[in-house]
């Protein structure tokens, strides 16, 4: 009797923990916006796409962003914000290198760029104040 009740306890515990777990992941994934810095090691890998994972840190301050707009043209926008800095030549030189070109059709402020997949657009925006440079990633693939 004292075994089967230690199996059960530990069944319990491993499907509590597995309960935890998995909805703090549902509840990532359903999350309207989230803001995060790399240390934030799950909202990071979760949220962050290779693009912008991979991207040059042109500065020591930075900031991740995350929004999921729902409606009639629901989209998913990922956007790097490094502070303190307006020189986008590294930033315009490794989407460049990533496949993406320059487009003329942007609803952005910046400069747009497209890829081989027509539903991610992304853009690199100047600043002045704050002095600050956003990269936006949009995936309308939502």
């Amino acid at each position: 009797m004292k075994t089967s009740l230690r199996i059960t306890l530990s069944i319990l515990i491993t499907c509590a923990l597995g309960l935890a777990w998995g909805l703090h992941f549902l509840r990532m994934e359903l999350a309207d916006g989230a803001d995060y810095t790399e240390q934030d090691t799950q909202q990071y890998e979760f949220y962050t796409p290779d693009l912008l994972k991979k991207m040059p840190r042109i500065t020591e301050s930075y900031r991740f962003h995350y929004s999921n707009v729902s409606g009639p043209n629901p989209a998913r926008i990922f956007q790097l914000r490094f502070t303190g800095v307006t020189d986008n030549a590294p930033i315009k030189t490794y989407i460049e290198r990533n496949g993406y070109k320059k487009s003329e059709a942007c609803s952005f402020a910046g400069d747009c760029w497209a890829g081989q997949d027509p539903d991610i657009r992304v853009t690199v925006e100047v600043r002045e104040k704050p002095r600050s440079l956003l990269i936006t990633l949009v995936d309308k693939r939502a």
